[in-house]
């Protein structure tokens, strides 16, 4: 990677709206790691639009970062190459989406039933509990936010939407421990604008209004009713 000898870039793994995903190998840790960098530097010339995903993308690093928890991604490293583009590095977590494994139950493939798949829910459960108790929601659960490892290991990812309670922007909706409490980097969903996905998103998230952790115990409810009934809520 230019401007980084530490990382060398192996392959892509995913592209959205944000950035860009990278497998990179860490040659001081001899680790591979996957690395998500925005698609373009900051560029103050570009307007509030831009600002606000540089933002946005920072919170996620920090958020991400300070949520502790075996189901929640670990962030190693943040930093910029040689062209402003800012990334951070984190676990390369190899396995299926949740979806997946809907599918693989209701087929009873590769040993997956329904049973199983419930105890994988009680480990999301476990994760959106201590991120709630440190003050975040998601705001965008979904069963392709959700990758399970060959052995079973869940992890609740992409962060990129989580909003921290209690911000200086946000406005607090919740009374978390004030010693546990995650900080953000400020940015966070204006009154009136919705982010999430429609199919799992809970009313008051679709209707622009004030969310709280009850609106990802809906969404966790949503993905469970589309499991174990075949079909969307709505």
């Amino acid at each position: 990677m230019e401007g980084n000898s530490r990382y060398k870039v192996e392959e892509e793994i995913a592209r959205g709206g944000m950035g860009v995903v990278l497998r990179v190998k860490d040659g001081d840790l001899d680790r591979t790691l996957a690395m998500k960098r925005m698609a373009s530097a900051p560029d103050e010339t570009l307007g509030g639009a831009e600002a606000a995903r540089f933002a946005r993308f920072m919170e996620e690093a920090q958020v991400t970062a300070q949520l502790d928890h075996p189901s929640i991604v670990p962030v190693h490293d943040l930093g910029f190459d040689d062209d402003g583009k800012v990334w951070y590095t984190m676990k390369l977590v190899e396995g299926r989406e949740l979806g997946a494994l809907f599918d693989a139950a209701r087929a009873s493939e590769d040993g997956w039933n329904e049973a199983g798949v419930l105890r994988l829910f009680v480990k999301i459960c476990d994760a959106l509990a201590y991120a709630h108790e440190k003050g975040v929601i998601h705001r965008d659960l979904k069963p392709a936010n959700v990758m399970v490892g060959e052995f079973g290991e869940v992890y609740v990812m992409d962060w990129g939407l989580a909003r921290v309670t209690g911000s200086e922007f946000g406005g607090e909706v919740t009374s978390p421990r004030e010693d546990d409490q995650i900080s953000g980097g400020g940015m966070t969903t204006l009154d009136g604008s919705v982010m999430g996905t429609p199919e799992f998103m809970a009313p008051e998230q679709a209707n622009g209004e004030g969310v709280d952790m009850r609106s990802d115990i809906y969404a966790v409810g949503a993905m469970l009713y589309y499991f174990l009934a075949g079909r969307l809520p709505y």
